[in-house]
């Protein structure tokens, strides 16, 4: 089989301890491993030890561009990947002066970020829109996190397949040795988050709904891991750890016996997926998630998981006291662990990229 020449673009770090970077680490690592891809990376770090061939960009676009197109020529690339959008600036003029493929690896949709902070105007985020669609249909291939999203980008461009997240099992598994930083107390049920504070997360309606349940029950506990400096305002009787690097998250979230993502209705989460759903779920541990970033896509109520309506306290608290059940918990739990394990690892996911990549070759 032919060597495939791929070239990859990020306009970040992918030394950064958040979703986006962790995903494009995930994905080219498993690459560069592959002996049937030649792999070149462009990213903003300064050097990256584990990829065989890393270019560090700028960010001066004209130069950028420049390194990128001799880069395109010297290494005779096939296929050209964008992580996000925000590798637009590079890949148009590759799609117009290039005879290389491009396949856009689509995260979420900045502009519906920026809406939800209101920091972009209609007309701007109308502009942004217009562009974005533009951009899209000239791409060769597009990949999204979600479903959903894939049926609203499909509009512009009749070439885009969905890749959840996935789990990498040597990390985030139900075997992996504790770190002790959670404060276990004898008989408690303790419901853990890991992530961000971000309006998209839902920490403040998770606060919320923890106190209500503490009136309820007293049993459970709330752990909250941050990956931030800046801790939330989670109330009192919330441990909250933090911030953690990404390969001692699961060191913390294996004294958890519950793992929630309370995500509110919004435009960001319909559209998007929480990567830290497969990874919860590796994890072997039952996880209630809000209905919404298409979690309903890989949760099966009642059988790997539980499900509530975004919003709705009294679902969500529900979800909780039907969680007491130790062997309710174990059944969901196993369940989930199976579904990571047969659909949704970081090795069957690069595996249907490769296959994509091939068909552009």
């Amino acid at each position: 089989m032919k060597q495939l020449r791929v070239l990859s673009i990020f306009r970040s770090r992918l030394s950064e301890n958040r979703g986006t970077p962790i995903r494009v680490r995930s994905i080219l690592t498993r690459l560069d491993a592959r002996p049937d891809v030649a792999l070149t990376v462009c990213t903003w770090d300064e050097r990256v030890d584990y990829l065989r061939d890393h270019t560090r960009l700028t960010n001066n676009h004209i130069r950028d561009l420049i390194t990128i197109f001799q880069l395109i020529k010297k290494n005779n690339i096939d296929v050209v990947i964008g992580h996000t959008a925000a590798t637009a600036y590079y890949l148009l003029p590759i799609i117009f002066f290039t005879r290389a493929k491009v396949l856009l690896e689509m995260h979420g949709f900045i502009e519906e970020e920026a809406r939800l902070y209101g920091s972009i105007s209609r007309v701007a985020y109308w502009f942004q829109k217009t562009w974005l669609r533009f951009f899209y249909r000239q791409c060769d291939a597009i990949t999204t996190c979600s479903d959903t999203a894939t049926e609203i980008l499909t509009r512009d461009n009749k070439r885009v397949i969905t890749i959840f997240g996935g789990a990498d099992p040597a990390l985030f598994n139900p075997h992996i040795s504790s770190s002790g930083l959670v404060q276990r107390t004898p008989d408690k049920i303790i419901i853990g988050y890991a992530g961000n504070s971000r309006l998209w997360q839902g920490l403040p309606f998770l606060a919320a709904a923890f106190a209500e349940l503490q009136k309820i029950d007293r049993t459970f506990e709330l752990v909250v891991v941050s990956s931030e400096k800046k801790h939330p305002d989670m109330g009192m009787g919330v441990q909250i750890l933090g911030p953690l690097e990404y390969g001692d998250v699961p060191r913390a979230l294996i004294d958890c016996d519950i793992l929630v993502i309370p995500r509110p209705d919004t435009e960001v989460n319909r559209i998007s997926f929480p990567s830290k759903l497969v990874e919860f779920m590796a994890m072997g541990k039952p996880v209630v998630a809000a209905r919404t970033s298409d979690c309903h896509r890989i949760i099966r109520h009642g059988e790997n998981g539980l499900l509530y309506d975004p919003g709705d306290m009294a679902a969500l608290l529900a979800c909780f006291l039907e969680l007491r059940s130790i062997d309710v918990r174990e059944r969901l739990g196993y369940h989930a662990l199976q579904t990571v394990q047969q659909q949704l690892t970081w090795d069957i996911q690069v595996e249907k990229i490769v296959g994509l990549l091939r068909t552009l070759q």
